[in-house]
């Protein structure tokens, strides 16, 4: 992220790993539904006895979060940060330009549907009894104002958990911790609202692969997910 300060070809490079690594995110966090299914498949029945889909989902989830929050990761991307969101935070902290900021939301952004158009075009491709393509994009389940606060809440609650929890605890152990707070967040909203997906940018991408992201709708729901960055972002900068 550091890059996008300088200037000329380096920030050519670092537009490219940011869109890079969020690409790389995207995919696999998408594949967590065909992991669960190949886990029950390949694993002795007696390991996933008893556990249901979504505990094993939520289980592969934390375990890939683990990985995309890793410093063996941070370093492999050159510090790709793979959220608009966290761009926004660093400019209005003052930690970035505003130019620099543009340019990394603008990498995600294409990044996360680039990552999710090559998802679904896999699953068109190789099509998987059970894991259909993407066809319409993500909506925010308890509708404009609750849907945008949930966002609000669980986006506050992750990143100041990451700014005063984390840096107290090892440095081995804060990718872990930092990954089962946010799954906690998500079994206590319960998709009920939002899913707490706290970037707008995956949200974008599924409106885009599905093809409906220039109807009203599709806006309207990108503009949900869109206002939960400026609360957030502005409280934890205030």
């Amino acid at each position: 992220m550091a890059a996008l300060a300088m200037g000329g070809s380096t920030k050519t490079k670092a537009f490219l790993a940011e869109a890079a690594s969020s690409a790389f995110m995207s995919f696999f966090m998408n594949t967590l539904g065909v992991e669960a299914a190949a886990t029950r498949r390949f694993l002795p029945a007696a390991m996933t006895a008893g556990v249901d889909a979504q505990t094993l989902t939520l289980t592969l989830l934390f375990l890939h979060l683990c990985f995309f929050f890793s410093p063996f990761y941070v370093k492999k991307s050159a510090g790709a940060v793979n959220n608009p969101t966290v761009y926004v935070l660093f400019w209005l902290i003052g930690d970035v330009a505003f130019g620099a900021m543009a340019i990394g939301v603008a990498a995600t952004v294409v990044g996360q549907t680039a990552g999710l158009f090559a998802y679904a075009s896999a699953m068109r491709a190789f099509p998987l009894p059970g894991h259909a393509a993407i066809t319409r994009g993500v909506t925010a389940a308890g509708g404009a104002f609750n849907g945008a606060l949930s966002e609000g809440v669980v986006a506050f609650a992750n990143f100041l958990f990451a700014a005063v929890a984390l840096p107290l605890a090892p440095t081995a152990l804060a990718p872990a911790l930092g990954a089962a707070f946010y799954c906690a967040c998500l079994v206590y909203e319960r998709c009920a609202y939002s899913c707490g997906f706290m970037n707008p940018a995956v949200v974008f991408a599924t409106h885009a692969v599905a093809g409906d992201v220039l109807s009203r709708e599709s806006l309207r729901q990108c503009a949900i997910y869109v206002c939960h960055t400026g609360s957030h972002t502005t409280a934890l900068a205030w």
